[in-house]
């Protein structure tokens, strides 16, 4: 039995910090340091112009978010469709998964444990949230919506919004909807 004391929680954080720094760094992603052991990176794809994802240093693992899409409560006739298919995919997921937050939209949440969180272990969560979200853009918006994002100009207007106004009183708009950090 160990009577050490327990694990420095900022020295953790810090030294998170500087490996997430390297290897964004040497990645060329293109990121922004937000706070100590926090940064969002901008993925850029092809079906999704950009995506924000989050990487947030925490006791135990670097926390990993990405908002996917903004549910229209009054748009989307059918949530369950959609929530169906999200569990489904789940099942197939290893490194992050679909997730709900508490209006309904649709977010990625995941962790790499400390042992992973190098350049490779960061590179292998960039990868699969992009990968995943550039596979599953149009199915998504599909299942919420159907054929009515073409025919309904307000609809669009209100999923390409993405949750503006949802946040908290003074949130940037790319701000994780939680605390992720473990």
């Amino acid at each position: 039995m160990s009577t050490g004391s327990p694990p420095d929680r900022a020295g953790t954080i810090w030294r998170l910090d500087g490996v997430l720094l390297d290897a964004l760094a040497a990645l060329g992603a293109p990121f922004e340091r937000v706070d100590v052991g926090a940064y969002a990176v901008t993925l850029y794809g092809r079906r999704r112009p950009s995506t924000v994802l989050w990487l947030l240093a925490g006791e135990q693992a670097v926390g990993v978010e990405a908002f996917v899409m903004h549910v229209v409560p009054d748009g989307c006739p059918d949530p369950s469709r959609l929530h169906r298919h999200l569990l489904a995919r789940n099942l197939e997921l290893r490194g992050v998964h679909f997730g709900l937050d508490d209006v309904g939209d649709v977010f990625l949440t995941g962790s790499l444990p400390l042992a992973a969180a190098d350049e490779q272990g960061v590179d292998r969560a960039l990868g699969e949230v992009l990968q995943l979200l550039e596979d599953e853009q149009e199915a998504l918006l599909h299942l919420a919506y159907g054929d009515r994002l073409g025919t309904d100009p307000a609809l669009a207007a209100k999923v390409r919004a993405d949750g503006a106004g949802r946040r908290p009183a003074g949130t940037p708009p790319s701000a994780p909807r939680r605390d992720v950090r473990r």
